[in-house]
């Protein structure tokens, strides 16, 4: 059962785990961090500086030097706000850290990130938020809120009670940053639906070097950004996701207010470092196997155009080609 005030473990502190955990210690919870040595210097020197809109949020919070190191701090929920493509690295130590009590949260994009975080914690202690939010880190470790387009989601890999979670809830709308906790199937549709919005810029920003609003103004890359949402929606449709009349539409709309910069999976791919695809259009593609009668051929083909790239860079190994994508010839 939480205490009044929860406990917090955060594993990860960029822009997206910052805000998350500013608005937290804000509302009274004990936050203490877990990031690489660099991360953690800052937070220790500057504490967790976010910038949103007017406000200025300034909390100083405990750090350790080790993900296993959370565990002494006996936390209520573990969130864990690294890219999806480190989960295999990390949760063994989040696991440790987690115990037989701690919530461990995905706050991460993509499809079926709390599939594999079940695969080290007991599902019914596994949740999953969507975020509706974004920022960016400045070097010194300053956060700004880019947007918030409110309420973020929040849900139980498994129902039941969940008095931790329902707390977490509580305390992010008390300190501004409107949440909703729904159930278990709402939130796969909602972490769906987020998946597919992401997947419709983000290998396509990467891959052609191009900011959201750039893909969005040309008329071939926004045609290309297209045909990904309608594969993405297919598939969702096919698993039993229904979004309502003119979907199409409400997501182009969305894509449109992108805004001019790089997504997350471009830089990472310019800085040459391992990107999240297996989780977003991979993932789509995997599921989308199942269906004789799902075009995913657009998706395909971004998929193997990123994942080479992947291999020029060194961060993927020639061999690691997924089952998803079949076998060359």
């Amino acid at each position: 059962m939480p205490q009044e005030n929860l406990t917090i473990g955060a594993v990860g502190v960029g822009a997206v785990g910052t805000i998350l955990a500013s608005c937290l210690a804000e509302a009274g919870a004990d936050v203490i961090a877990a990031d690489i040595p660099v991360r953690k210097s800052q937070v220790d020197e500057n504490g967790l500086r976010v910038t949103w809109a007017d406000r200025q949020l300034n909390n100083l919070i405990k750090t350790v030097d080790n993900i296993s190191d959370l565990k002494a701090h006996e936390p209520d929920v573990i969130f864990v706000a690294t890219k999806a493509c480190l989960l295999k690295r990390i949760m063994p130590d989040v696991a440790d850290a987690a115990g037989e009590t701690s919530i461990v949260m995905s706050v991460q994009n993509g499809i079926g990130t709390e599939d594999e975080i079940a695969k080290y914690v007991n599902p019914g202690r596994v949740a999953r938020m969507v975020v509706n939010y974004a920022g960016r880190m400045e070097e010194n470790g300053d956060v700004f809120v880019n947007w918030f387009n409110p309420p973020n989601a929040f849900g139980p890999h498994v129902d039941g009670d969940h008095p931790a979670l329902v707390k977490l809830v509580e305390m992010l709308n008390e300190a501004g940053m409107t949440s909703d906790l729904f159930d278990s199937a709402t939130i796969k549709k909602k972490a769906y639906f987020k998946t597919t919005l992401n997947s419709s810029l983000m290998p396509l920003c990467a891959i052609m070097d191009r900011t959201m609003s750039e893909a969005m103004r040309c008329p071939l890359t926004r045609m290309l950004a297209a045909d990904l949402l309608k594969e993405a929606l297919a598939v969702g449709q096919k698993l039993g996701y229904d979004y309502g009349e003119g979907i199409i539409d409400t997501c182009i709309g969305y894509l449109d207010k992108g805004g001019d910069h790089h997504p997350s999976m471009s830089v990472d791919l310019k800085c040459k470092r391992p990107t999240e695809i297996d989780f977003i259009n991979g993932k789509i593609l995997e599921l989308g196997q199942q269906f004789n009668d799902v075009n995913l051929e657009t998706n395909r083909i971004m998929v193997s155009f990123l994942i080479s790239m992947e291999m020029c860079n060194g961060t993927r190994d020639p061999e690691d080609i997924p089952g998803y994508l079949g076998k060359s010839q």
